[in-house]
């Protein structure tokens, strides 16, 4: 069993328009190692960013069916590894993506039968739902203007936009159109407002505002186009588990679907 920090910070963490904000009441970690959760102080889940709305269902209905809490960190999946390499102290992940559990995994955070497919997503392109225009294929895309697109770099959405592409040939023929963005959210954010005629995002995160239609969806080709998310418990700890375990209840089952996920059937 890894050890774990024992905080003494409270730290807040918001989401606005894909920038993920950091407020922190306390500056002082005490980095004593004890047991890492209790009821007083609930296990600490870092969750990508494009799961905010579900996860927050999810833990109320976690603490209404076993009277225990849950925190969160909510950031871009290979940011959240990136924080754990430099000893942020969660006790769980759910990321999209193999490469930040590949990143955990060759820093000594965790090992790869730790990781879990919990779920999966679909890829759409969306525009503003007061824009008229129309277009229905990736063949269209390509004759359009700016294209708002999580960054490969950071977003492992923007690695199943360019998996995808590549596999069929448009890579180097969009490549010029591509606005960067953090995340899947912030490219959302970027058609919401008009800035991009177009971007392309999660099915999960075009459902969670009114701001934007989708276009069309994009079919996944291969195991490597269909978004994946991993959770992984990442210190020994009953309450950490607890909340893991609950994941794979009927009624988050039931939450995931109605946000738009697919669940993972052997989880």
């Amino acid at each position: 069993m890894r050890s774990c920090f024992n905080l003494n910070r409270e730290t807040k963490f918001l989401i606005k328009a894909g920038v993920i904000v950091a407020t922190v009441a306390v500056v002082a970690i005490t980095a004593s190692v004890t047991a890492c959760t209790s009821r007083n102080n609930p296990p600490l889940i870092f969750a990508a960013a494009s799961l905010v709305d579900v996860m927050e269902e999810i833990a109320a209905a976690y603490e209404e069916d076993t009277g225990r809490k849950v925190r969160f960190n909510f950031a871009g999946s290979n940011l959240i590894a990136n924080q754990i390499i430099a000893g942020a102290p969660a006790n769980g992940v759910i990321v999209a993506g193999w490469t930040p559990i590949h990143k955990l995994i060759s820093a000594d955070k965790m090992s790869q039968d730790d990781a879990t497919h919990i779920l999966s997503n679909r890829l759409v392109v969306v525009r503003q739902s007061s824009d008229d225009r129309s277009i229905n294929d990736l063949e269209e895309l390509v004759e359009t203007a700016r294209i708002a697109m999580p960054d490969p770099d950071t977003a492992p959405a923007g690695e199943y936009f360019e998996a995808l592409f590549r596999e069929r040939g448009l890579w180097e023929q969009l490549k010029p159109q591509i606005i960067p963005t953090l995340d899947a959210r912030a490219a959302l954010a970027a058609a919401s407002t008009g800035t991009v005629p177009y971007a392309l995002v999660y099915q999960t995160d075009a459902a969670s505002t009114q701001n934007v239609e989708i276009a069309f969806e994009i079919e996944s080709s291969s195991d490597a186009t269909e978004p994946k998310y991993y959770t992984a418990l990442l210190h020994d700890d009953e309450a950490s588990q607890a909340f893991i375990e609950f994941l794979a209840t009927p009624r988050a089952v039931a939450i995931f679907e109605h946000h738009g996920f697919t669940p993972h059937p052997s989880h």
